[in-house]
């Protein structure tokens, strides 16, 4: 399962559209290995260490600016750019291309500004003074928001490993294993099913209210283990947010279950389009903090090339949900200062409302 030229060339076509509303001689793509959602997106490469850039000019070829040589090499034969280059000083490589295309006494967007090195970007305006360089991050942003079908098809896929690695680390928490080992489970179900990165967290405690990193914590009798599972797969992410209870269940715990339980139900019961991000949040507030609980975590958020991005799920968020959106649904329950509880997992919102992409019991 893997992207098509012919997405490829309906989102380049798509930017291009946006690029001449406004004006662009060019786009310069920035992203990192913890920044890489705009930059898959118009490369279709998985950036392995550092920073790479793309640049796309208004008519012509891409250019991809990659780390090593080596990178250079194989770039080609994994991304969507034919024409991949090391680069030992990208601020020097991108200006220079610029002046190739002629575009370097025009106006010239950035999508990742808050990605793009300082440095690199100083040397494009020292090498190309008369350069106009503008946040355009909005271009690819709004693109990336409303997933299509092959989209789609991939965050399906990694709701599915979701589900079997849940699976996998539910199997190894048990008295006396160690937090790391429901990690590893967790973690070695993913890798083996061809899942090379996954945003994973494990948390023991009897109350865990947030998940975290694992501690080599020893599970005991009456602990929950909150296991945050979100695998990509094929660049894209879906996330599973699940409880294990190690021997007898804490009674607090129970009724702080339920309230999740209600809670998330209520936020399902409004995930439909032309639903704002807001009520999604709204709904599952009330039940929370009608039960006498607090919900200090937002009701949730975005999901595909990225773990978090938007609709944020917030109080304040006025965006309407369309079809085509994928959302990450998780109210949390919790007592101040004590503990709580945190479920969720990944929806798609279609015409006639939301589907769920997961099948694990969040308990």
């Amino acid at each position: 399962m893997a992207l098509t030229v012919g997405e490829r060339d309906r989102r380049i076509e798509s930017v291009r559209r946006k690029m001449r509303e406004q004006s662009l001689a060019a786009l310069i793509i920035s992203g990192s290995t913890s920044r890489k959602g705009h930059f898959q997106y118009l490369t279709n490469y998985n950036i392995p260490i550092d920073y790479c850039y793309m640049l796309l000019p208004l008519d012509g070829d891409p250019t991809l600016f990659v780390f090593t040589p080596n990178q250079a090499r194989i770039a080609p034969k994994r991304s969507w750019v034919s024409d991949a280059r090391h680069s030992p000083d990208y601020g020097a490589s991108i200006a220079a291309r610029l002046r190739e295309l002629g575009a370097d006494g025009k106006k010239v967007g950035v999508v990742g500004m808050d990605v793009m090195s300082a440095r690199t970007y100083q040397t494009i305006i020292e090498i190309l003074p008369c350069a106009n360089l503008v946040d355009a991050g909005e271009i690819v942003a709004e693109a990336r928001t409303i997933k299509n079908a092959e989209e789609i098809d991939l965050i399906r896929e990694s709701a599915v490993m979701a589900d079997g690695a849940c699976a996998a680390g539910r199997g190894a928490a048990h008295e006396g294993a160690r937090d790391y080992e429901v990690f590893a489970e967790m973690d070695y179900f993913l890798k083996r099913h061809g899942v090379i990165e996954a945003f994973n967290l494990v948390t023991a405690d009897t109350l865990p209210a947030f998940p975290y990193l694992p501690v080599s914590n020893v599970l005991k009798d009456g602990d929950a283990v909150l296991m945050e599972i979100t695998p990509r797969y094929q660049g894209y992410y879906a996330q599973l947010t699940v409880g294990a209870v190690v021997g007898q269940p804490n009674p607090e715990r129970l009724k702080m279950v339920q309230v999740a339980q209600d809670a998330l139900e209520k936020g399902i019961e409004v995930l439909r389009p032309g639903t704002r991000a807001s009520n999604v949040d709204a709904s599952m507030r009330a039940v929370v903090e009608g039960a006498g609980y607090a919900m200090p975590q937002r009701a949730g958020h975005g999901v595909g090339l990225e773990v978090d991005e938007p609709p944020a799920l917030i109080p304040s968020n006025q965006t309407l949900l369309q079809p085509g959106m994928t959302v990450v649904v998780h109210p949390s329950v919790v007592i101040p200062g004590k503990g709580g509880v945190f479920m969720g997992g990944t929806f798609l919102i279609t015409p006639e409302g939301h589907e769920k992409l997961f099948r694990a019991d969040l308990i």
